[in-house]
């Protein structure tokens, strides 16, 4: 039995304030797991982009940070994905290891923090690779499984 799941990451821009001018913008894609077997003794595994753009008017110090809920339906330890009553486990990574968990700094997981010095009217644009894991032989029932996981970024 095969299963398609998708993670649809929705970005909320939280804390989109003006500071001297400072603009900063967070944007993503779906991630789509591929076609998951429950007999496979290997997990699916997939990789996406969080993209974080900064302008200023003139040149500053930029820092920020980047963090990932739960999703809708798990915790920061397990994350879900769910059809119907179904749930499928999966998580979200800082890492191609799939050893440090995105989130939000509780629970254990990390946030992604960055800083530079940004150009006079020259936008800055830092792409941050998303790791993500169903791990393998859950025992789910066929269906398109999804979960929304909010992106927030806080300058």
């Amino acid at each position: 039995m095969r299963h398609l799941c998708k993670l649809l990451l929705i970005l909320i821009l939280s804390a989109s304030f003006q500071a001297h001018a400072l603009t900063c913008t967070v944007s993503t894609l779906p991630v789509t797991f591929s076609t998951y077997d429950p007999q496979s003794n290997t997990p699916s595994d997939i990789s996406g982009t969080v993209t974080v753009t900064c302008t200023e008017l003139v040149s500053v110090l930029v820092s920020y940070s980047v963090k990932l809920n739960a999703g809708l339906t798990g915790s920061m330890s397990s994350r879900l994905m769910t059809s119907g009553s179904s749930q499928l486990a999966y998580q979200l990574y800082t890492n191609s290891g799939r050893t440090t968990v995105w989130g939000d700094g509780t629970a254990g997981s990390s946030i992604v923090n960055d800083g530079y010095l940004l150009n006079v009217l020259t936008p800055v644009v830092h792409n941050y690779s998303v790791y993500g894991r169903i791990s393998a032989r859950q025992n789910v029932m066929a269906g398109n499984y999804l979960d929304t996981v909010t992106v927030l970024l806080t300058y």
